[in-house]
């Protein structure tokens, strides 16, 4: 499947050096995702959570790298769609076992605004996606 195939490139490029295909595959994903995250296609979506699901299994991802994933990952969250959701929480979960510095910083907001979609969204999808995160956390 694509993601696994994404998964094997990924680990490819990162066994060629920190600065070699690396980057260039870097680079081509986080287009990607530019194009994709805010895209209304649920496929655009769901690769979008493949390639941030593959990226945070990546180790030699710099600061800023490391940086881009949870912003990525919180516009997929907010998602009215239930795969979308899902499959982002589970990239969430990824990130929450990884305990990146930059990430962990904004775990306290993300349970706010998990208790706040549990108390005024009227989206079931975003009410699971909160009981979700909170699950995660």
């Amino acid at each position: 499947n694509a993601a696994a195939q994404l998964c094997k490139q990924i680990a490819d490029a990162e066994g060629s050096g920190k600065h070699g295909n690396q980057n260039l595959l870097y680079l081509e994903l986080n287009s990607r995702l530019a194009k994709n995250v805010g895209s209304s296609d649920v496929h655009d979506r769901l690769e979008s959570t493949a390639i941030l699901s593959a990226l945070v299994d990546v180790d030699t991802l710099d600061e800023a790298q490391r940086t881009r994933i949870p912003i990525q990952l919180k516009k997929l969250l907010g998602q009215s769609n239930q795969t979308v959701s899902a499959e982002a929480v589970s990239v969430y979960r990824k990130l929450v076992d990884k305990k990146w510095t930059t990430f962990m910083s904004s775990v306290e907001t993300d349970l706010s605004r998990s208790l706040e979609w549990l108390t005024n969204e009227r989206s079931e999808a975003l009410r699971m996606t909160a009981l979700q995160i909170i699950e995660a956390l």
